[in-house]
């Protein structure tokens, strides 16, 4: 018999029997895609007397289905899209003065369970995790070249400036060793070791990098942090259009001024202490910056001859203040109480005022022209968008 003919009564016979019992609803090769619905619930794990249970937290939620629902019609409601964007590296690190941190292009939700994985490959254990807060606290460990302490890591999870990223902060702490430890920790403003701080950093990014950018997500994390939003532009009714930023003012500052030295914009002067920028807008310029760098892109453009830069650069920001117009009564009044407003007007100023207003967590970017008055609203959108889409 070759192995054409054996093959193909094989075949016949599979086929044969599939009516007796190897497929179908009762066959060996049935479908269970539904068994988990015959699944019952387990009693919980007894622990013995004298051992402490450590929280527990379950990364994949199960939902509540009470008796007199349909269990067939159930629907599991899907992960959030993953929006990754494009052009940008998957994993960054950021530095702002002394502070350092992991942005990646992942929402939180599935960033979260990388964040087990990677804790775990490294041997450290989870004291406590809360998705809510989107807080992880390692156990107490201790270094090899340091014996005389103890430490332990915090990682904060929270969603990035840009949608659908996610930013991972880093503390550490070490304490002496015969330190009497126990409930919670009071993390320190700044990490006990900026050096051990940057090694979790490193072997943290560098463990996301290598993940693949299709990960699960974990429906528990969905909300971290609460669901709060760092940054949204504002378009109250009959008011002016401006951003609203949840960041502390120097990350606000910070960001605000790298968008407006990005794209159209371009950043001429600027004043911390103030808290106000001077700058110009040229869509034509985002376009030409886009074209590859020939010799007729450049002359097309215009490149080398900017003159609504050169003509910006010719003013100082006291010269743009005095020109405010001090007798508008505008609503907010974002110049109170400012030296050297008005005295010298000059209409012919070109480009805009972007100023920030208000607190940590609770600040404010509105856009101005050098006259201190509101723009259109659908231009203040578009300006502000520009910035928007450039915060990091």
């Amino acid at each position: 018999m070759t192995k054409l003919t054996a093959g193909a009564l094989l075949c016949a016979a599979v086929t044969t029997l599939s009516g007796c019992g190897i497929f179908g609803k009762d066959g060996y090769f049935r479908d269970r895609g539904d068994d988990y619905q015959l699944a019952d619930s387990l009693p919980p794990l007894q622990v013995p007397e004298g051992v402490s249970v450590k929280h527990q937290e379950e990364l994949y939620e199960v939902p509540q289905i009470s008796a007199e629902v349909d269990r067939g019609e159930f629907v599991v409601p899907r992960p959030q899209a993953l929006s990754v964007n494009v052009g940008l590296d998957r994993v960054k690190i950021q530095k702002l003065g002394n502070r350092r941190w992991v942005l990646v292009n992942q929402p939180p939700d599935e960033v979260w369970p990388q964040l087990h994985y990677f804790l775990r490959t490294t041997g450290l254990q989870l004291a406590m995790s809360d998705a809510g807060a989107g807080t992880m606290e390692t156990t107490w460990l201790t270094f090899g070249e340091s014996p005389e302490t103890k430490d332990k890591y915090r990682l904060q999870v929270e969603s990035g400036v840009q949608p659908d990223t996610t930013e991972i902060h880093v503390r550490h702490l070490a304490v002496p060793l015969d330190s009497q430890v126990g409930g919670a920790v009071n993390w320190p403003a700044q990490s006990s070791s900026p050096e051990r701080e940057g090694w979790m950093i490193d072997e943290m990014s560098g463990a996301l990098a290598a993940e693949s950018s299709g990960a699960a997500a974990s429906l528990v994390a969905q909300a971290i942090g609460g669901g709060k939003v760092k940054v949204q532009v504002m378009e109250p009714a009959g008011k002016e259009p401006y951003i609203a930023l949840g960041l502390a003012m120097n990350r606000a500052w910070a960001t605000v001024s790298h968008a407006l030295n990005t794209g159209a914009y371009r950043l001429h002067k600027e004043d911390a202490d103030i808290r106000v920028f001077y700058v110009t807008y040229d869509s034509e310029r985002e376009l030409s910056e886009d074209e590859e760098d020939g010799w007729f892109s450049s002359w097309g453009s215009g490149k080398g001859e900017d003159k609504l830069a050169q003509s910006a650069d010719a003013y100082s920001l006291q010269q743009v203040l005095a020109n405010i117009d001090t007798s508008a009564n505008v609503e907010p009044a974002l110049f109170a109480n400012m030296q050297g407003l008005g005295g010298a007007p000059n209409s012919n100023i070109p480009g805009y005022l972007v100023v920030l207003r208000g607190v940590d967590d609770a600040i404010e970017v509105r856009i101005r022209n050098t006259r201190g008055l509101p723009l259109s609203r659908a231009k203040t959108s578009e300006l502000l968008m520009a910035i928007r889409q450039n915060l990091i």
